[in-house]
């Protein structure tokens, strides 16, 4: 199936996540996920006596579970607003 330029830039204007925390959700989303793999690597490196191939191995590691806790916790949220906005 054939998408088309605009559907795929429709679907991405009209994602309800760009609404969380009052718009500035895809701007902390890009400060705020760096920063946690950065923290990661540290903490890694600081437990491993400073060995930076393991923290570059954790952290790569850590990438999936961190984005499908980003993933839940934006269903969460928006669930949330539905239900406030339902009542």
């Amino acid at each position: 199936m054939i998408t088309l330029v605009g559907e795929i830039v429709d679907k991405m204007m009209d994602n309800p996540a760009d609404d969380l925390f009052g718009g500035y959700y895809p701007f902390l989303r890009r400060l705020v996920i760096p920063f946690v793999l950065l923290m990661i690597f540290f903490f890694v490196y600081d437990l491993s006596n400073g060995s930076a191939l393991l923290s570059a191995i954790f952290t790569g590691f850590s990438i999936g579970p961190l984005l499908i806790l980003e993933r839940l916790m934006i269903i969460y949220l928006i669930k949330q607003n539905l239900n406030e906005n339902r009542q």
